[in-house]
Order: structure tokens, then C-alpha cells, then sequence
């Protein structure tokens, strides 16, 4: 095989509208000062203003213990210094990462995960942690955190934190149950645990919105750049800013398709493939951070004998976004060797890589009429569904809830199984067929 012809791109658009309005920032704003007239008259120490410069901010985020991939965030969206609106964009580097909307603009940093966000908020993939040390001067926990709408609702999980210089970073979003045992009055240090990263609140992605204000409750933007006009000093308050753009690969991975499985809140089916036969499709893909404009990346395939058959150099043609994925397609033949293959790219000076299976064999059903050859019907459902499966072949037949849980395990016999689903939750399930000729999975929306 040649390199593909082409390329495919996606962006992700991550919903931006109103996010804290200017009337509910000057009320959390109030509200942290009544919690600190509060601690102070019982702990009046923890106060103590620093007379040592202003304080300088780590990176809020960590990945949790064990995670083993590449990344797991991008910088999606950043502090809007366009104060008109709509649509009067802004940020510290002079370009447009931001957003407003009818009446207000955005006054954060948005860190997002990326990929597969719902499925690794579930995992609690992306920890929050102290930025600087401090004082926990408020803390919000118990709200919904599977939003899929930026409506305006400031009802999120939220933890803030006064330092010594006067200023005061928000943390919000947090998923539910997932913040610190630490309450308000508490000293937290810098990379101290807060919680992890959900959909609280204004939100359509899983995401941490990191703010800071100084002793007024006017907002600081921590980016040192050219068009930052609200950081008093003119220098940066990170101790190591990133690049405005980090061209990286936060995941590489094989799929038979190049559909990518995204339904708000629900979490991600990934459609990961490692194992290909003759027949397949074979689609390579690369989940983005900042891809740039007119950057290189290069390819490589090697065969199970280590050889660099398939090699080329990509130009990205698009524009530079924050957060996106690309792919290149291939229709595995006889030429494709069994075996362990590597998929490899270098770009910006980094090496990624992802090993996959060729067996040699042809494949029997492509997955295109295995998924065909399930029908759930009525969907959405009430009380009862009709499933049918392949003629003649005996499927095992699950269906799990969002969260994983498994409802129902049995056999699929004879094509066809009514099933009283009365009892089950309104929401959305997941219904799997397995059997010698593959594995298809459909969605199932239960509406009584």
C-alpha cells in the first residue's frame, strides 16, 4: 500500500455560552467574603498577608495514579480580554481561544479532557489540585455533574482558595463526591488534592475552569502575553506558562471505523480495534492537542519483522485547533503480513506509538452488516422491546446502564427475544450481541 490519498479531520466543538455571569461572579464574590470575615474571627493566622510578591501558580491538574497514556487534557478556551460582546473575542496571546456570549465573557481557564472525556471523568482521569497554598474559603459539593448544556446555571461543585498575597483561585465543576474530605478553613499546600474534573454547573464537557481574582474581586489572568491587560505587573503568574500552542498526541490508537462515538453524557464507546483479518477496514487515528498549521508529522508503519514499510510525511492542512483528532484509512489485503504491526508518528520532536494485530485470515462478516443485523425495537422504549439478532445463530445478549451495570445476561435464541423492561430506570442502556460472527452494540433509550 501507498500512503492514503487523504486525511480526515474532525474538530471538536466543546459548546461555549454563558458560563459565570458578571452578576453571579460579584456574588460569589460577596459570598467568599462572608466565609472569610467568618474564619477570621475564630483563625485569624490563616490570614496573614505576605509582603513576599504575589504568589505564582503550578499547574492545576495532574493525572490520577496509573494512568499510562499519553495526555489526557487540552487548553480549550481562556480569559476573554474583549470586554464587549458578542462575539468580540480576545485572549492574552492576541488571538481568539475564548468566548462570550449576550452578556458576559469568559473569565477562565478551561482545561478539558480529552479524549474520551465522559468515560474518563467516570474514571476520574484528571485530579484537580492546588495551584498555590492556601486557605479552602468555600466549597460546594452534591450537584448534578452530567451537564451537557452552558445555560447560565451556576449550580456547580466548586472549591475556592484565598493565598497570601489577597488573591482567590475558583475551581469548579468538580464531579460530585469527588472533592477533598478538607473543609472550609482548612490550608490546603500547592499540589494538594481537590477533587477531579466533571460537568457541574454551566458545563457541556467534563472540564476544570480555573479563575483567579485578586483582593478586589477583579479578574487576573495568570497568562503573561501581549494582549493581557489583567495582570497587574505585566509578568507572568505561572512558575513554568506553557506555549500558547503545545502540538502533542494525547492518544494513537487503531479502529475499524472511523466513526467516533460521542453522546452527551453518555460515557464514550471508544470503537477501539486491535486485531485486523483481510476485508477489514483499518483506520489509523490520532487524538490532537493544538495541531498547527502547515506542522509535520511523521508517519510510519512497521511490519511484524520491524521494517518501515509504510512511511510519509503529513502536512497538516488545516487550521490550528485546540482540540481535534485526525485519521488515514487502509483496506487490510493479502499484503498486510500476520503479525504484531506498529503504528508510529513523530511530530514536534515527540514519539507515539500503538501495536496491532493482522491474523492473516479473511473475515467472514464485515461490520457494517453485523451491525446491520441487530434490531431493537421500539427504541425509544416504555415497557417493552423486541430484539432481533442474526438467523439461526445463538448470541449471548447484554445490557448495561451508563455507569456499567449489567441489567440482564441470556442467550439470544432463535433470532428473536421480547423483554419486559418496565422496571428499568428512564435513561440510556447499551445492548450487546456476541456470537462467533462478531460483537455489534446498539443503544437503547428507555422513556416510560
Amino acid at each position: 500500500p501507498t500512503p492514503p490519498s487523504s486525511a480526515f479531520l474532525s474538530k471538536v466543538n466543546v459548546a461555549p455560552s454563558e458560563c459565570v455571569s458578571k452578576e453571579e461572579q460579584a456574588e460569589l464574590w460577596n459570598l467568599d467574603q462572608e466565609y472569610i470575615q467568618s474564619i477570621r474571627k475564630d483563625h485569624p493566622q490563616l490570614f496573614h498577608r505576605s509582603t513576599g510578591g504575589n504568589v505564582l501558580f503550578e499547574w492545576p491538574t495532574r493525572a490520577k495514579t496509573g494512568f499510562n497514556d499519553y495526555g489526557y487534557y487540552t487548553v480549550n478556551f481562556l480569559v476573554d480580554h474583549n470586554l464587549q460582546y458578542p462575539n468580540l473575542l480576545l485572549d492574552y496571546n492576541c488571538s481568539n481561544r475564548t468566548y462570550d456570549w449576550a452578556s458576559g465573557n469568559h473569565a477562565g481557564t478551561d482545561i478539558i479532557l480529552w479524549p474520551y472525556a465522559w468515560k474518563r471523568m467516570d474514571e476520574q482521569v484528571m485530579e484537580v489540585i492546588a495551584a498555590a497554598p492556601g486557605v479552602i474559603i468555600a466549597k460546594i459539593d452534591g450537584n448534578y455533574d452530567r451537564n451537557c448544556s452552558n445555560n447560565g446555571a451556576g449550580s456547580w461543585n466548586a472549591i475556592h482558595v484565598m493565598h497570601a498575597d489577597g488573591t482567590v483561585a475558583w475551581y469548579l465543576h468538580f464531579k460530585t463526591g469527588s472533592l477533598t474530605s478538607k473543609v472550609v478553613g482548612d490550608s490546603v499546600a500547592t499540589g494538594e488534592y481537590l477533587g477531579t474534573a466533571g460537568s457541574s454547573g454551566s458545563s457541556s464537557w467534563p472540564h476544570l475552569h480555573f479563575q483567579v481574582l485578586d483582593q478586589n474581586g477583579n479578574v487576573i489572568d495568570p497568562w503573561n502575553g501581549s494582549c493581557n491587560n489583567m495582570n497587574p505587573g505585566g509578568v507572568s503568574r505561572w512558575q513554568n506558562q506553557q506555549p500558547y500552542n503545545v502540538p502533542y498526541i494525547n492518544r494513537i490508537c487503531t479502529k475499524g471505523t472511523e466513526v467516533d462515538w460521542y453522546n452527551c453524557p453518555d460515557p464514550e464507546f471508544t470503537l477501539e480495534k486491535d486485531t485486523f483479518n483481510i476485508g477489514d477496514s483499518l483506520w489509523l487515528w490520532a487524538y490532537t492537542r493544538d495541531m498547527e498549521n502547515n506542522s509535520t508529522m511523521q508517519i510510519n508503519l512497521f511490519n511484524p519483522s520491524n521494517q518501515n514499510v509504510i512511511n510519509f510525511p503529513f502536512t497538516v492542512p488545516w487550521a490550528t485547533y485546540a482540540t481535534s483528532y485526525v485519521r488515514w484509512y487502509y483496506l487490510v489485503d493479502s499484503w498486510w503480513v500476520p503479525g504484531w504491526w506498529k503504528f508510529q508518528i513523530v511530530y514536534d520532536g515527540n514519539i507515539f506509538e500503538h501495536s496491532f494485530y493482522m491474523t492473516g485470515q479473511t473475515t467472514s462478516v464485515n461490520a457494517e452488516s453485523l451491525a446491520e443485523s441487530m434490531v431493537i425495537y421500539p427504541n425509544p422504549a416504555k415497557d417493552v422491546i423486541e430484539i432481533s439478532g442474526d438467523n439461526n445463530i445463538t448470541s449471548e445478549l447484554t445490557i448495561t446502564d451508563i455507569q456499567g451495570k449489567v441489567m440482564l445476561n441470556t442467550l439470544l435464541q432463535n433470532n428473536r427475544m421480547k423483554l419486559d423492561i418496565s422496571g428499568y430506570n428512564n435513561g440510556v442502556y447499551f445492548v450487546e450481541l456476541h456470537s462467533d460472527k462478531g460483537s455489534r452494540i446498539q443503544k437503547l433509550v428507555v422513556h416510560h
